[in-house]
């Protein structure tokens, strides 16, 4: 390899999560370009790399390095321009020039260790000393723990998580016990952790590395939707991952118990909890059994006259089922309303908010999602709030910050009756934590569509509280909310029967497209999506249509389609700003969707009256657009569906994807005007009918499904979906 020494001039590009970078670098009378995995590089730093000369067919002659040593600054106009050059925010190259003047040579001796001289610089305040001096100190320390990561092939994105969580002990902490990587909101996989500690000279049959596989893996079996593992199948898979003797796992799982990280009942030895879960699992268990009573109300007992008197003065004429519906949240605790699409759910709402109201009874109407909560609001009348937002986040800073809803035992709802709309959503982690702020006397009504996929998190709720038999539960079948020439209700109730619908008929709103090859579909679905449905439904492209995709990757995934739709409906342009995240360019236009729960974001909000308000709290599968991207504030805005609008730093933009295309699951919830749905070499574990009867059920106005017509057959015809393993139905019997 050959070695070169030299001075960063600039830094062309920079992967933030990958740590690839191409730099120009001064070499005695010459500036080469280089290129390599070199993170958090800096221009005026002064480094050694080795490697060596390639020919790029685009760019020409390169120096690609293999290894890069990093050398502060030691002359004058180096150290100048490396604090100017953007890793300390607010630093210009006015304000470094001034900083250098004055304290020459020892200007990183003053940043690190006496940082309040710098406030006696004009127009340097103690409050920008000491931000310039912490952010010297992060970058140095962080810079640290990249290296580190970067020997081990970790993404350089992981850093900043790191250091986040531990401070300048960052790499103290990782060679101590590198298995804590797996845990909470850092994330790296067991493998990675496995070879960074292996490398570092850990033994095998550590307990610390067999702990963290058996709880890596409980976790893994969570974020699939489990409230519990079987415990024959943990130590089975905790053998094969570690490659230690079963004795060994055993030991650790003993040790995990005695710690209190894991938890198993005498009455089900076999199954194993973490804490939180079997915690939330037994509360909610205890709280429905509280809430299934019947009222002896007076407003209620003649609930047939009050029925009458309400279809009459509202000139409605609802049908027995959705009278009994009616009945049994009148009389009960606890009611579940469930159906498909079009069978009146919208309409017991509004039912029982007015009957309630007419009574002096306060109703609360809540969805999981922000846009459930919109569209239940719009529907019925009644403004609706998601849970997280009715609930209520507050901050305990004694324990890293972490989230709690202020909503709870001893801070009840104030409301006599709380409906939940879209309840199939619910997770057993919410459940609980809605169950909590519940008043003793109050009544809860929840409807949802129990056909449809389960919730994202973990837990069957729904689906437990319907199967045990224990409550009040009313099915609703009559289709209602249908025009005569729509068939996509129709279609969508054959398709939970098992039946093959009709499609491609005249004057349809459900139409299917035949393509044999899966870039045909992809490109099919592009020309749906900018010409022919805009043109055809005078419907708006990013707003309007939704693409919604069983799975990830592959052509038909939602990666691969998310690019081709950027390209097409939002195109780079001199206009647009735009911002490079890993492998995703962020542009200005852009549709996107928040992925996980970011309670402490600020949101602002300003309604059609004007009225402001703010708030904190974005949630996973809210949806919006980018509206701008501020290069020098390091700002990215989007302004969601439900019109609250946030600023992103450049550091959360993880949090969010492309949303043009998105899968089923993170549909739920959700209604588009237009649902365009690929069916193309989907995964045998996704082939299955409530995977497409939940696509399907999400159109208003236009369902078109691409791809193979047997791929659709087998959908319909599979029953089969993915075993849950929870508890609650049997807490609940």
């Amino acid at each position: 390899m050959e070695q070169l020494t030299g001075t960063i001039k600039s830094i062309r590009y920079t992967n933030e999560k990958t740590g690839y970078t191409v730099c120009e670098m001064k070499c005695d009378h010459s500036v080469i370009t280089m290129v390599g995995i070199m993170p958090l590089l800096a221009v005026g730093e002064n480094v050694t790399a080795k490697g060596s000369f390639v020919h790029h067919p685009d760019y020409g002659r390169q120096f690609k390095a293999e290894e890069c040593e990093r050398r502060t600054p030691t002359r004058l106009e180096e150290i100048q321009l490396y604090l100017s050059s953007g890793f300390i925010k607010g630093l210009g190259p006015a304000t470094a020039q001034k900083i250098v003047e004055t304290f020459g040579e020892k200007t990183f001796q003053i940043l690190q260790f006496e940082p309040y001289q710098l406030a006696e610089i004009k127009g340097i305040t103690p409050e920008k000393a000491l931000s310039f001096a912490q952010g010297f100190l992060e970058h140095e320390n962080m810079r640290g723990v990249v290296m580190l990561m970067q020997r081990f092939g970790v993404p350089a994105s992981f850093a900043a998580k790191i250091w986040k969580k531990f401070d300048q002990h960052a790499e103290q902490e990782i060679r101590q016990n590198p298995y804590r990587l797996s845990e909470g909101d850092i994330g790296l996989s067991f493998s990675i952790c496995d070879r960074i500690a292996l490398s570092l000279g850990i033994e095998p049959f550590c307990k610390d590395r067999l702990k963290s596989a058996l709880f890596y893996l409980l976790s893994s079996s969570v974020s699939n939707g489990n409230t519990y593992v079987l415990k024959e199948n943990l130590i089975k898979r905790g053998v094969r991952l570690t490659k230690v003797s079963e004795e060994l796992i055993l030991d650790a799982f003993d040790s995990l118990l005695l710690e209190g990280r894991i938890f198993i009942e005498k009455q089900h030895p076999e199954r194993v909890y973490t804490d939180t879960l079997i915690e939330a699992e037994r509360f909610c268990a205890f709280q429905l059994n509280r809430l299934n009573r019947r009222f002896e109300n007076h407003f209620f007992s003649d609930s047939e006259t009050l029925l009458s008197r309400y279809e009459s003065a509202q000139r409605i004429d609802l049908d027995e089922i959705q009278k009994k519906a009616v009945k049994c949240a009148l009389e009960h605790g606890i009611t579940i309303i469930t159906g498909g699409p079009g069978t009146g759910k919208t309409t017991i709402i509004k039912t029982l908010i007015q009957l309630f109201e007419r009574q002096d009874l306060s109703v609360i109407l809540a969805a999981p999602t922000g846009r459930a909560a919109k569209r239940i609001s719009e529907t019925s009348g009644c403004e609706a709030k998601t849970i997280h937002r009715l609930l209520e986040v507050g901050y305990n800073i004694d324990e890293e910050e972490k989230p709690y809803f202020l909503k709870n035992e001893d801070n009840p709802l104030s409301a006599d009756v709380i409906i939940v709309d879209e309840a199939s959503m619910i997770d057993i982690m919410m459940m609980s934590s809605l169950l909590k702020a519940i008043p003793e006397e109050a009544r809860l009504v929840l409807v949802g569509d129990s056909d449809q996929l389960p919730s994202v998190g973990p837990g069957r709720v729904l689906a437990d509280i319907i199967e045990s038999g224990q409550f009040p539960v009313v099915k609703l079948e009559t289709i209602f909310r249908q025009k005569e020439e729509s068939l996509i209700i129709t279609n969508a109730h054959l398709i939970n029967q098992g039946i093959m619908p009709a499609i491609n008929e005249e004057e349809s709103d459900f139409y299917f497209i035949q393509k044999l090859r899966s870039t045909d579909v992809a490109e099919s679905i592009v020309d749906l999506c900018t010409r022919r449905i805009p043109e055809g439904f005078g419907l708006d492209s990013i707003r309007d249509i939704q693409v919604l995709s069983p799975m990830r990757k592959g052509e038909t995934g939602i990666y691969h389609l998310n690019g081709l739709l950027q390209e097409s409906l939002n195109p780079a342009a001199p206009d647009k700003p735009q911002k490079v995240h890993g492998n995703v360019i962020f542009r200005t236009g852009d549709r996107v969707m928040q992925i996980r729960n970011d309670y402490s974001l600020p949101w602002t909000l300003t309604d059609e009256k004007g009225k402001w308000s703010e708030g904190l709290g974005v949630y996973n599968g809210d949806m919006g657009v980018i509206m701008d991207i501020d290069q020098k504030a390091e700002l990215l805005t989007v302004c969601f569906d439900d019109s609250r609008t946030c600023e992103y730093r450049f550091d959360q933009l993880d949090n969010l994807e492309h949303a043009y295309a998105i899968t089923v699951h993170k549909s739920q919830g959700t209604e588009f005007p237009a649902v365009v749905i690929p069916l193309f070499a989907v995964p045998p574990a996704l082939v299955c009918r409530n995977i497409l009867y939940t696509a399907v059920t999400r159109a208003k106005r236009l369902v078109v499904l691409v791809g193979s017509p047997a791929a659709m057959e087998e959908m319909v015809k599979n029953i089969n979906e993915k075993e849950r393993y929870s508890g609650l139905k049997e807490r609940l019997v």
